[in-house]
């Protein structure tokens, strides 16, 4: 470089500096010149992302997609806010839906309306918010973080993020839409692990063979994006091999590929029945399998086994019964199986994958269980998952025994206090009808990363739904209808002990992942022949010997005995969130603070005497309906004021259950 050029360079750069330094003086004269905050500020959802009040403390609050955030966390549990205003030198705003606004100056808030000037608001009663069509979003101006990932089902995504900053404790913002909608919807937000700093969660209730783009947001810090599409409900058939009737184990062992699967199927009432003279009907040791339409009786161990080389297999459309072994007959009698034999089973399975079990029929295993007037239950289950790989769906089947063929676990699975357990990350269990089961009717225990269980019914069991432990989490166990609750066969059902609806603990030095819980129903009905009291559960969710993580909303928690818990089991090491819940127990202090105190009435036909027949609707003016808090995305759809306190909304269709919910209406 010459002489000349340098000395040009540094002329250049002394008159940069120059001008530089006259623009700090100005900009330093504007800002002594401001106020140190505006007096009067209000930011709409449909201001441009980054809009602002700023207190006079130095307090920041924004809207990200109708929910206030303060200073970057996610303030109470806000959603469709479509305005914020806070007056001068105030050290609070206020929130508005609608006519409504949340004022955050006396304990809690309290929702007001407003006649004209919102300074002179007048006291209602407190509501939820009423849902507002959400805004579209304009693409958020903030850093771009990946690494976010979607794991699909037929109806769900689960997601993974590990975002570049801790989002708060709210978590990270949860915004989705259907490939080619303009308009998108809020999700609930992912929960932040602080053990691995991941953010997890689900968007559920999707539609199937469908493309979504979904946006994960850390307000005010990072955001990213993502596209997944959900399962297709038609599976590519490359060839079909017709079964013949008979008395040998079905041995699969040629499988297909993505873009074909093989087809093992035959006639209608085509039967496989092996006598208990060999441990199987059907055995699958290939990937890319359907077995469809099949009758299988007499396995003396498990009707189907999925073996090792199985994955993305289809398991429909079959009438399974009569298996398992004779393990000892009990002083009464009881002739009790083999713990865990199954109608279908995966042993010691963990490359087997992406299993689809649905529209079966799995009924009356060969012998019974001991209920728990003995010991813990051992025998027979409908559905048995050891150590699998995850990604599974178990959907629309009947799973029901019969005096002197009960079940230990209607689904359920081994490794309960490991990182490891049953059905493994990734799964939904839903629209399944499942009875007589001495201890769980549906068992999802160990890692439980995005395990979703929505829609069934449950009867005649000890525990409706079993989640201990969650390692990972999230579990969500969602619109979920129990019946009756039987534990101890040796007393009658009024010195019974019961159980709880979502057995939800820690052990074995795991536990401590996300769980939700949200609009189930516990019903109750009319005391059996002899006896004083109802015949459903003792409990809503109990945690032996410790309930941690787990946030409640809109559940119907009805108990069998008003004067005892509806939550047990000692805090644990993470604080819960108990609230919005119709009860008519006794809850702990500082729980359900929004919760309802009552009993519920049902329209005429529906609740306990609806049995499995779908109809659990609240009356007009029953305590819990219309009094539910704002779930998004698990309580889209209500036509009140606000979402009806359990699993069968005012105005919703029946709900379905087994074989009759995978067929259309």
């Amino acid at each position: 470089m010459t002489p000349s050029v340098k000395n040009d360079l540094l002329a250049n750069l002394d008159t940069l500096l120059t001008r530089l330094a006259a623009m700090r003086a100005i900009l330093a004269a504007e800002v002594a010149t401001e106020p140190a905050q505006a007096s009067v500020r209000t930011v709409k959802a449909t201001d441009p992302p980054g809009t602002k009040i700023i207190t006079p403390a130095g307090v920041v609050w924004t809207i990200v997609a109708g929910s206030v955030y303060r200073n970057g966390e996610r303030h109470f549990f806000s959603a469709h806010v479509e305005e914020i205003t806070n007056e001068p030198n105030a050290e609070v705003v206020s929130q508005r839906v609608g006519s409504l606004w949340w004022d955050t100056t006396g304990p809690g808030g309290d929702w007001k309306e407003i006649p004209g000037d919102p300074r002179v608001p007048v006291v209602l009663k407190p509501i939820p918010p009423a849902p507002a069509p959400t805004p579209t979003p304009t693409p958020a101006p903030l850093p771009s973080a990946g690494g976010a990932r979607a794991v699909a089902t037929f109806e769900c995504l689960g997601l993974y993020w590990t975002p570049p900053a801790y989002p708060g404790p709210a978590g990270a913002v949860v915004q989705y839409r259907k490939l080619g909608d303009t308009a998108w919807k809020a999700a609930l937000p992912l929960w932040y692990d602080a053990r691995n700093k991941e953010c997890r969660g689900s968007i559920v209730n999707l539609t199937s063979g469908a493309t979504y783009e979904v946006q994960l947001t850390v307000p005010g810090k990072a955001v990213t994006s993502l596209t997944a599409k959900t399962w297709s409900e038609s599976f590519p058939i490359g060839k079909t091999r017709t079964v013949a009737a008979g008395a040998q184990t079905l041995a699969i062992t040629e499988g297909g590929t993505a873009d074909g699967y093989v087809l093992y199927t035959a006639a209608p009432g085509t039967t496989i029945d092996v006598a208990d003279k060999l441990p199987n009907c059907v055995t699958i040791a290939a990937p890319y399998v359907i077995l469809r339409g099949l009758t299988l009786k007499g396995a003396s161990r498990d009707a189907v086994e999925l073996l090792a080389g199985s994955h993305d297999v289809v398991i429909e459309d079959c009438d399974i019964s009569g298996w398992g072994r004779l393990n000892y007959t009990n002083d009464k009698g009881w002739k009790i199986g083999v713990d865990y034999e199954a109608g279908i089973r995966i042993r010691e399975g963990s490359s087997v994958e992406r299993v689809i079990i649905q529209r079966n029929t799995i009924h009356d295993p060969r012998y019974d269980t001991n209920s728990w007037s003995w010991d813990h239950p051992t025998g027979p289950q409908g559905i048995t998952f050891d150590t699998p790989g995850g990604n599974h769906v178990i959907r629309y089947n009947d799973i029901h025994g019969s005096p002197g063929h009960y079940f230990n676990d209607g689904i359920g699975g081994s490794d309960n206090f490991t990182d490891a357990g049953s059905p493994r990350e990734d799964s939904d269990i839903y629209g399944n009808s499942i009875s007589h089961c001495w201890d769980d009717a549906i068992e999802a225990e160990g890692r439980n990363a995005n395990v979703r269980i929505w829609g069934n019914y449950l009867d005649n069991v000890a525990v409706a739904v079993a989640t201990t432990v969650t390692n990972r989490g999230p579990v969500y166990i969602f619109r979920n209808v129990e019946n009756r609750s039987r534990m101890l066969s040796e007393r009658t059902p009024d010195e019974d002990d019961r159980n709880t609806f979502a057995k939800s603990g820690t052990g074995g030095g795991f536990g401590d992942g996300r769980r939700y819980v949200f609009h189930n129903t516990l019903l109750q009905a009319p005391p059996p022949p002899g006896s004083q009291y109802p015949s459903g559960a003792d409990s809503g969710i109990s945690g032996p010997p410790s309930l941690t993580n787990t946030v409640s909303r809109n559940n119907i928690f009805q108990i069998w005995k008003s004067w005892h818990g509806v939550f047990g089991g000692k805090a644990g090491a993470v604080p819960n969130d108990l609230d919005y819940d119709l009860y008519n127990g006794k809850v702990p202090d500082g729980s359900e603070p929004h919760g309802v105190n009552g009993v519920p009435t049902y329209l005429p036909g529906h609740g306990a005497a609806s049995e499995d027949r779908g109809l659990y609707q609240l009356a007009p003016g029953s305590p819990g309906r219309a009094a539910g808090v704002v779930l998004q995305n698990f309580s889209d759809g209500f036509a009140g004021a606000a979402p009806d306190m359990g699993a069968h909304e005012s105005g919703a269709p029946a709900m379905r259950f087994g074989v009759k919910a995978g067929s259309k209406p």
